[in-house]
């Protein structure tokens, strides 16, 4: 974990995080705000931090009959297959008892509704697409975003311990070798800026690991699907607005952005709403299923399509979102100034 630390500190200071404006009112981006203070999870290692990932489902909700495709099942026990196959590579001396198996079967029925979503309500996606994933967990929805979207799987993470399990997971779950791009691996073997930005629009990766504070790599205009699934209500301010404003960047005109979360904007994190700083900034909802959250589904699933071509820096959204005055470094219990927020 040491070299992805070091990564972000070079980051840190090449964007100017440390300095001036961003360092004492904005903050830095690449902050999980809904794990700092859970001191038992937040610094795990190694084999500790992958069973964690492993456990991170465990409730089961059946799909609705409103998201039943007809691969259903065949999505379903790919999914479970593939998680447990893993499961058995990274733990191969645990016993798989009823507590994993629920777990293995949360996580799988969840990424697998996350794609019959998609599928149902995006229409038009091409039949070869490029799926960014923000804050991917585990890691597992690659599985059914490269057999069932025929995608290429881009995997964004700012946490150094969510990044160092992914990297594991990634690589076992590699669909050949060679097809898992690790980008801090290429900055740790010395490639300059340049050459891993090259590496990074070559085809002969199937899944591209890039750290947070290396999104401006990415082209503009070069996502056909970006999905959140529980992860924006988790970010500080400026987290939230950092990915906001590479959303405007990076996905085409006619793609789409999924969310699914509470829509429950958490004490700690920020008070933006984001589904409405979407829609400012070029992007019309167009599907959205309202189930009872906890109780039938997890979370509220919707999707927005990219209908403008506006793209903002960060420090225009920003702008639009906090206005001058606001001071949100500190985090959102010490943030002040924020009720002159403008109007979205």
């Amino acid at each position: 974990m040491k070299d992805i630390r070091q990564s972000m500190e070079k980051a840190l200071v090449e964007q100017g995080w440390i300095f001036g404006d961003k360092a004492t009112r904005i903050g830095s981006p690449f902050v999980w705000a809904e794990n700092e203070n859970k001191n038992n999870i937040i610094n795990l290692e190694d084999l500790y931090a992958i069973g964690f990932y492993f456990s991170m489902w465990y409730v089961k909700k059946n799909t609705p009959q409103e998201l039943v495709l007809e691969n259903h099942d065949e999505v379903n026990n790919h999914m479970i297959s593939e998680i447990t196959r893993s499961f058995k590579h990274f733990f191969p001396f645990l016993p798989l008892t009823e507590t994993w198996i629920n777990h293995i079967e949360a996580q799988a029925l969840a990424r697998a509704q996350d794609y019959f979503f998609i599928k149902k309500f995006c229409n038009d996606l091409p039949s070869e697409l490029h799926h960014i994933d923000v804050g991917p967990g585990l890691g597992c929805a690659a599985i059914a975003s490269v057999k069932f979207l025929n995608s290429t799987f881009y995997a964004l993470e700012a946490s150094p311990m969510s990044y160092e399990v992914q990297r594991h997971y990634f690589r076992f779950i590699s669909p050949y070798p060679g097809a898992y791009l690790d980008v801090i691996e290429c900055e740790n073997y010395q490639l300059q800026n340049d050459a891993i930005i090259g590496e990074i629009q070559k085809k002969d990766y199937k899944i591209k690991h890039i750290p947070s504070w290396r999104f401006p790599w990415l082209a503009n205009e070069s996502m056909d699907l970006m999905s959140a699934t529980f992860v924006l209500n988790e970010l500080n301010y400026a987290g939230i607005l950092w990915i906001l404003s590479n959303a405007s960047r990076v996905i085409k005109k006619g793609g789409y952005f999924y969310i699914r979360d509470s829509e429950i904007l958490k004490p700690g994190t920020h008070n933006i709403e984001y589904d409405k700083v979407l829609e400012k900034i070029g992007f019309e909802k167009v599907s959205e299923l309202r189930f009872e959250n906890r109780h039938v589904y997890f979370g509220i699933p919707r999707l927005y399509q990219k209908t403008g071509s506006q793209i903002l820096s960060f420090e225009e959204i920003v702008d639009m979102c906090l206005g001058k005055y606001a001071s949100v470094a500190a985090g959102s219990n010490l943030a002040y100034n924020t009720e002159k927020m403008p109007q979205l």
